[in-house]
């Protein structure tokens, strides 16, 4: 009996180590993107970001070639394009035009999106209850991109919407996978997914002067940030998301959602960012409305 109670514990705590060093990763994400994007351009670092990523889980998926699903491949592109390609995009479009930290926060909407998009085109129920969380969410999300460049709420700089749309996708792609993936094994259903639009980013970086940007000594700060962003933020942290759904279900695995706008807040901070008192207030509500909508979303 001592010796079950011991394991639980020592599960409970590597859960909780990991979890915060995912948060950690992917709330420096943003910051990341910043600093890749003095270099190169948005459609450069999004698709270099994911064609690393897809490298990662090479090694992991050739093994497994001969158990590949063939008859859900539709399904593994659009979880690759809806959870990985695009917001790519997006994200680094929307790190030229605001603040790091305004994007951390803004990704905190993505568990709302999961809910709307599957009660719209999905067929989930949707709980009474939950429409406090959805109100509070679009409330401190409305907030947020409202908030301009001086801390005066206007609308002089809508490029968190772009964030928004990126959350959408990711909204998108939990559904996908809930419906249509589920029996995929995690890991191979990530390595899949991005191994397949890491061949469309390669593809896309042919066409741009990305290799030969890539090739000027000093540019290389900038390309090292960006194998980060691929390799760890983006790769490994997903390989470390899965093993910590099965250490301790999706509801705690889920909760990384509130860590991870701290992580880039403070990042922000510490790199001279202004964050304005409405920002505060429209992340406090966010965090609440996704805190509402995990307690009582049974239905997804």
């Amino acid at each position: 009996m001592q010796k079950k109670q011991n394991t639980t514990d020592n599960t409970n705590l590597l859960s909780w180590v990991l979890l915060i060093i995912l948060a950690i990763i992917w709330g420096t994400s943003f910051i990341l993107l910043k600093k890749a994007l003095t270099t190169f351009t948005p459609i450069q670092v999004g698709a270099c970001r994911i064609f690393v990523a897809g490298l990662v889980f090479l090694p992991i998926v050739l093994p497994q070639l001969k158990s590949y699903p063939k008859e859900k491949t539709k399904w593994l592109l659009l979880s690759g394009l809806s959870g990985y390609l695009l917001p790519a995009f997006l994200f680094a479009y929307a790190g030229s035009k605001i603040s790091s930290s305004l994007s951390g926060t803004l990704n905190a909407t993505t568990p709302i999106f999961v809910l709307v998009i599957g009660v719209l085109f999905f067929g989930y129920k949707f709980k009474s209850q939950q429409i406090f969380g959805l109100i509070f969410g679009f409330v401190g999300s409305l907030i947020l991109i409202l908030t301009n460049s001086s801390g005066v709420l206007g609308f002089d700089n809508p490029y968190g919407l772009v964030v928004v749309v990126a959350t959408m996708l990711y909204g998108l792609n939990g559904n996908i996978i809930n419906k249509y993936l589920k029996d995929v094994k995690t890991l191979l259903l990530t390595g899949y997914t991005l191994i397949f639009v890491a061949i469309i980013a390669f593809i896309i970086l042919c066409f741009t002067d990305f290799w030969s940007m890539a090739s000027e000594p000093q540019n290389l700060h900038a390309l090292y940030l960006i194998f980060i962003l691929g390799a760890v933020n983006s790769g490994l942290a997903a390989v470390g998301f899965n093993y910590i759904l099965k250490l301790s279900g999706v509801t705690f695995a889920s909760s990384v959602t509130y860590l991870i706008p701290i992580v880039a807040l403070v990042v922000g901070i510490l790199d001279g960012e202004s964050v304005y008192l409405y920002q505060y207030l429209g992340m406090a509500i966010i965090l609440i409305g996704v805190y509402l909508l995990n307690r009582k979303s049974n239905s997804i």
